[in-house]
């Protein structure tokens, strides 16, 4: 009996949960819509666009234009029970700050006479425009911006001081940048911390494939076909920005019943079947004893005719025949071993002649697998009177079987899916029930409600009435649990009051921690100690974040958040011009990435200091990799701990992939260079650059090195002040070429590696630049710290979260900087163990 009908309608049922979702307040009250055109994190600029510093920093503060949910019919209950929804209660608005008189009185003509002459409109300096703020209230829906003003006011950057417009007084400079702690900035860390808000957001692709492997034990990548995330704060597991496209629900219910086919599959028996190969399907050594035309096989010294690697389904008797002759040279037939994986099974006298060769067989119990399968001949023999040769001649091998085949083991999906089975003491319903409560319970990553298990089991009761066997039958309930909102998202309940702040529950923090180190659903044993109330117990939660740290599913810390924080997806897409660059290549790009992947996986499973990101005297390389560092004693395609003693590289900073994504196709590029360590490294992007400012002339119409070039540009006083902060960094890899490779010549002119900071500190090179950057530590763990707990929580980072960025920062330092040192005040925090009704502006 097909069920096509039902499942149109879970498929209807599906759409109206999904909108219902969203018409409840499970994402803010922000209902659905496709993104026009989402940008993939996989080939994400290696610089900012222009755009302004808001758009850079966070969502616009500007009402967002919704398309309207999309409507379904929703069948009776009684034949496909809805997936059940949980409400949140309404929100009540809070009053609105009192205006400070001062914002028009001072704040806003300072803007007018000082600021809104270059910061206004599309062409707005540095992207960021001032002209619209009219009220204090709209400072406040933007503080990150008024704070990338205090500071670059308090600097005394902005105005630019080497223009000829009009300069604030001291008193002047000093008030706004007084006014914008204390109104805008300021945060009381001595009272309750304010924990934020987390947009509920779907599973992404990574997360969801992980999932569906964990949940059900399937080795595939289902997601890998749905449409790309996008990406918010330099990740693409932010709720803010996981917008929901309609092609998605016809994605989830076709992995789902991809998902499950594949997973419910019941290993077949084997079946016995006979295999012939010829003459010209045998491989020979030496192979001069074939001959071609017509194909013929004969040996006339020591040699094998083989299968190579011939697949054994199951473990099982096989018979192996081989049909040959041979002649009686030296008063002997020849002889003949017949060998499996290089092991002797028989061996035969040939005593058959050409014009009649017969066939010899042997019964044998093998395991399953390949294996190379040979006739070898051992007895050569020469009459050197009559020059004769004793020969053995095989014109075909023939294996049949497998006769009583050992029954294969049962896939970890049928146990981890059919954890009940109906047997004479347990009904058919009863085993579903107990199955289904099982398999709920873990997709949902919570205890299942007595009342969702009903309505799945109703779905398994249109099944078996359909006369479905019992495997069938719950595939159907299953699909429903895989395209449920509480499976597809991350659910966590509100407070009653929406100024209150909730405390989320165990199950709900135990979901939090594993998406955030393995980007999957909890384990048993986190499921086990969020049922007993014991997950936060100070000394449980911290053997638990070391042993999830320590499990090979924490290879999704790199794979997701090391390759978003050193851009290392963009490496798929980079194509260096080979004519400037010929040793680029497909091998050369994998293996800059996996040294990425392998140096940042050794940091978190050996728990090192999160300072040797910044500098170190090792890395990993294979020998392509190491050719291209021209390291000595590296041989053969895997990748090892490498010493590093020159002096040149160091840490993620030096690292070819590092170097590439932060190149032009045809020349190195110091300002990218310089911009990615101030984004990545020291956490102080500068504003992006004005609109009118030119790119630099393409490579063949440069004069001089790079570096004289750059210092022409660097003429102009609106690039000045950023270009003082950036050039001096990149200038300081320009040992460096485009892809990565050491040089000492630019343009045949010696390379000027030398660079002042404006702070004064002054450098010579990668390894005194290096040093430079081990000088800023407190800015690489706070710059650090905020990209990871960003990527943890799925929200970018507020000015509310300075105290707890403030105290994560001091944890990691008092632990010399222990990568679980810094683990654990992240999930020890308030932002990540608790929840607040609203979003605080």
């Amino acid at each position: 009996m097909a069920l096509r009908p039902i499942l149109i309608l879970l498929g209807a049922a599906v759409t109206a949960s999904l909108a219902l979702a969203w018409a409840t307040g499970w994402t803010d009250r922000t209902p659905p819509t496709a993104a026009a055109a989402p940008q993939p994190a996989e080939v994400a600029p290696a610089t900012e666009p222009q755009t302004s510093l808001r758009e850079r920093l966070r969502l616009p503060t500007q009402p967002t234009e919704f398309a309207e949910p999309v409507a379904a019919v929703v069948p009776p209950a009684t034949a496909v029970p809805p997936v059940p929804v949980a409400l949140v209660e309404p929100i009540t608005a809070a009053a609105p700050p009192v205006e400070d008189p001062a914002f028009k009185a001072k704040i806003l003509p300072f803007l007018q006479k000082y600021c809104v002459d270059c910061h206004k409109g599309d062409k707005a300096g540095g992207g960021l425009s001032l002209d619209w703020y009219t009220s204090e209230a709209q400072a406040r829906k933007a503080r990150k911006d008024w704070g990338a003003m205090q500071h670059a006011l308090a600097a005394g950057e902005m105005p630019p001081p080497k223009t000829k417009k009009p300069q604030p007084t001291k008193e002047e400079r000093a008030f706004v940048v007084e006014w914008i702690e204390n109104s805008l900035t300021r945060v009381d860390c001595t009272g309750p911390r304010d924990p934020g808000r987390v947009t509920i957001r779907r599973l992404n692709r990574a997360e969801y494939n992980n999932t569906v492997r964990d949940l059900c034990g399937v080795d595939f990548k289902p997601a890998d076909d749905f449409p790309a995330d996008d990406v918010g704060y330099g990740f693409d597991n932010i709720g803010d920005v996981l917008s929901f496209q309609p092609i998605l629900l016809e994605k989830y219910l076709a992995a789902a019943d991809k998902v499950l086919a594949t997973a419910l599959k019941l290993p077949e028996p084997p079946k016995s079947v006979k295999q012939s190969f010829g003459a010209s399907n045998i491989v020979v050594l030496p192979r001069s004893a074939k001959t071609k035309d017509p194909v013929k096989i004969a040996f006339k010294s020591v040699g094998q005719a083989s299968l190579e690697r011939f697949h054994f389904p199951a473990e099982g008797e096989y018979v192996i025949r081989f049909r040959g002759w041979g002649t009686k040279i030296g008063g002997e037939f020849p002889s003949a071993t017949l060998r499996v994986a290089r092991k002797d099974i028989k061996s035969f006298t040939v005593e058959a002649t050409q014009g009649k060769p017969q066939f010899y067989e042997v019964r044998t119990k093998l395991p399953a697998g390949e294996k190379t399968v040979e006739i070898a001949f051992t007895n050569e023999f020469e009459d050197v009177v009559d020059k004769k040769f004793r020969e053995f001649g095989i014109d075909r091998i023939e294996i049949e079987g497998p006769f009583n085949p050992v029954s294969p083991p049962e896939p970890v999906s049928i146990k981890l899916l059919l954890t009940a089975k109906p047997s004479g003491t347990v009904t058919p319903r009863a085993a579903a029930e107990k199955l289904l409560a099982n398999f709920a319970r873990r997709a949902y990553r919570r205890p299942v409600k007595p009342e969702e298990v009903t309505r799945l089991l109703s779905l398994f009761d249109v099944a078996t009435k359909q006369g479905e066997p019992f495997e069938t039958a719950v595939r159907l309930p299953m699909k429903a649990v895989l395209v449920s909102p509480h499976f597809l998202y991350r659910i966590e309940e509100d407070p009653k009051d929406p100024n209150g702040v909730r405390t989320i529950s165990d199950f709900e923090f135990a979901t939090r921690l594993s998406y955030f180190l393995w980007s999957t659903m909890p384990d048993e044993a986190l499921f086990q100690l969020a049922e007993k109330g014991e997950l936060r117990k100070p000394a449980v939660l911290e053997a638990q974040v070391k042993r999830m740290l320590k499990d090979p599913k924490a290879k999704a810390l790199s794979e997701n958040f090391a390759s978003q924080w050193l851009q290392l997806r963009m490496l798929k897409t980079l194509t260096p011009d080979k004519g400037y660059y010929p040793g680029w290549d497909d091998a050369l790009k994998n293996a800059m990435a996996r040294e990425a992947e392998g140096y940042f996986e050794y940091v978190v499973q050996n728990d090192r200091s999160i300072l040797e990101f910044l500098d170190s005297d090792y890395t990993f390389a294979n020998d392509r990799l190491a050719k291209h560092y021209g390291l000595a004693n590296v041989t053969g395609p895997e990748f090892r701990k490498v010493a590093l003693g020159d002096g040149r590289r160091g840490g993620v900073v030096t690292m070819g992939s590092t170097l590439t994504v932060t190149s032009n196709p045809t020349r190195t590029s110091p300002v990218k260079r310089g911009k990615w360590i101030l984004e990545n490294v020291l956490g102080t992007p500068p504003p992006p650059p004005a609109p009118d400012v030119p790119e630099l002339p393409p490579t063949p119409q440069l004069k001089g090195t790079l570096r004289q070039q750059m210092e022409q540009h660097r003429a102009n006083p609106a690039c000045a002040t950023c270009h003082a902060k950036m050039d001096p960094l990149g200038f300081g890899l320009e040992n460096f070429d485009g892809i990565g490779g050491w040089r000492t010549q630019d343009n045949k002119q010696p390379i000027d590696p030398s660079g002042v900071l404006p702070g004064g500190e002054k450098f010579a090179g990668p390894a005194e630049l290096r040093k430079v950057l081990i000088g800023k530590a407190d800015l690489f763990r706070r710059c650090f710290a905020e990209k990871l707990i960003t990527f943890g929580l799925g929200r970018g980072l507020e000015y509310y979260d300075k105290c707890v960025l403030d105290d994560i920062v001091a944890a990691s330092r008092a632990n010399k900087d222990a990568f679980s040192a810094l683990v654990l005040a992240i999930v020890k925090s308030d932002p990540f163990q608790k929840r607040k009704g609203k979003r605080t502006e």
